[in-house]
């Protein structure tokens, strides 16, 4: 018997409900904390609140953009003389054994682990990657309420997490992957110094082929929460008699069993619509499958700035996608709003332009991830804000 299963039948002869027992099985299976990532000697430290598989296999595949990018967010604030450990947001079991001159991460957001473990002046940055939790809470019950009126489907929240508190107010500052369209959605907060940090894409070799591209195929790409994310929405529409364009959908839609038996009809019984599954952005897979789109679409209800967007366009897949995505309005195409006819409307208009238009589009997206999205973008972005916070100690 494994950890796993011992770890499964303790928790169940608690006699927890199934949601707690996985949230705390997912603690108990958590690496501890990740001391000293930047191997350095200085006397001042800081805890970086964040995600820590990067650092305990060097090997991890580059899945989502954050996994580099906390490496780097690390390695930057150790130019800033701080000996640098890293903790999983979301473990609130870890036994901390030092004190912390800068604290820095997924905070405030309901778990505290630092608070009795700060040395005096200990400054806390918030790095927010979303909208306010408490906005993205409440539009996602929204799109479930409006699901269950249209198709009589009471399904599962899936994106649910604690609202930051007010405890921001008193932070020295606040690093934010999003747009400002996204940020007003702190508007009950008296927020600190608001820092823009730049999400990256990638660079990757695009070749057009119209013999197997079309601007009648378009991607949905995305992660958790298939109706916080609009997956419902679009098959409802790619699902109608006779409808002349194709949706192929990479997601996590096989683990939200609910979803998966309303839309069983959509999602695997029509022959536009390919339910494909979860897909590594570097594998054989996602280049076959983005040869042969032509867009993204994401009618999302509530984002910080959509890393799979990003991902997309860096493909050459023109972006298609809500306000709530996070990105200004020359770098995508905005849906005005999420209603089904608009959607529609959309599709239809943008599935019947000619060839040159794709080929010219489809070098602006990659363009705009190559000029304002990059690895070096979010690195630009993270420097200046940490110097603006931290400069005038960089030697000490």
């Amino acid at each position: 018997m494994n950890v796993k299963e011992i770890i499964k039948i303790i928790l169940e002869k608690i006699g927890l409900d199934s949601s707690k027992r996985k949230g705390i099985k997912k603690c108990l299976l958590k690496k501890d904390i990740a001391v000293n990532v930047n191997n350095a000697e200085f006397n001042k430290r800081c805890l970086l609140i964040y995600i820590t598989s990067p650092f305990f296999n060097k090997n991890y595949p580059e899945i989502h953009q954050n996994l580099w990018q906390v490496k780097e967010l690390a390695k930057m604030i150790g130019e800033y003389r701080y000996t640098v450990d890293v903790i999983d947001y979301d473990n609130s079991f870890i036994k901390l054994k030092h004190k912390y001159d800068l604290i820095i991460g997924l905070i405030p957001r309901g778990i505290d682990v630092y608070s009795h473990h700060m040395n005096p002046g200990c400054r806390k940055i918030a790095y927010l990657t979303s909208s306010n939790i408490a906005f993205t809470n409440a539009a996602e019950s929204e799109r479930m309420k409006e699901l269950e009126e249209r198709r009589g489907y009471h399904l599962k929240l899936r994106r649910q997490s604690k609202p930051i508190s007010r405890e921001i107010e008193q932070f020295d500052a606040a690093f934010f992957i999003g747009s400002r369209y996204n940020l007003q959605t702190y508007h009950s907060f008296r927020m600190p110094p608001v820092y823009f940090i730049k999400n990256n894409g990638y660079e990757m070799e695009v070749s057009i082929d119209f013999t197997v591209k079309s601007p009648k195929n378009f991607l949905f790409f995305a992660s958790a929460g298939q109706v916080h994310k609009g997956l419902d929405l679009l098959l409802e529409i790619f699902a109608k008699e006779g409808f002349p364009y194709e949706l192929y959908i990479c997601s996590h839609f096989e683990q939200e069993k609910d979803f998966c038996e309303a839309y069983n009809e959509e999602l695997f019984h029509r022959s536009n619509i390919h339910p494909i599954g979860f897909v590594e952005i570097l594998s054989a897979k996602f280049k076959e499958i983005v040869s042969r789109c032509c867009y993204i679409i994401m009618p999302s209800c509530a984002e910080g700035m959509a890393g799979s967007v990003l991902t997309a366009m860096s493909a050459g897949l023109i972006p298609i996608v809500s306000r709530e995505c996070g990105f200004e309005d020359e770098d995508v195409i905005h849906l005005p709003d999420c209603r089904l006819e608009t959607i529609e409307r959309y599709i239809y208009e943008f599935g019947n332009k000619d060839k040159q238009w794709i080929i010219e589009a489809s070098e602006k997206a990659r363009k705009v991830v190559l000029d304002s999205y990059s690895k070096k973008n979010y690195i630009e972005s993270v420097a200046y804000a940490l110097n603006d916070v931290l400069g005038e100690n960089k030697n000490d």
